[in-house]
């Protein structure tokens, strides 16, 4: 499962849905905002670079989606 967002500018990125791969790729950084970053770079197929580039409110709008993925039962 994927979900396209859309964020400021026009801009739309691919996110797919964590697999149990993807957290444990992430599981011996110890710092939460790294962690998140990388599962959400590895989601999207984004750099960490692209994403500290990104307005804050856009990656508010990836960090939402994230959320929406590992929140059970609930379809973003």
């Amino acid at each position: 499962m994927s979900k396209e967002i859309k964020l400021s500018g026009g801009k739309v990125v691919n996110m797919r849905a964590p697999k149990v791969r993807d957290m444990m790729l992430v599981k011996d950084i110890s710092n939460d905002t790294d962690r998140e970053i990388a599962l959400i770079g590895n989601l999207t197929e984004k750099t960490q670079e692209e994403l500290y580039e990104l307005d804050l409110s856009d990656y508010v709008v990836l960090q939402k989606a994230f959320i929406a993925f590992q929140s059970a039962g609930l379809k973003i």
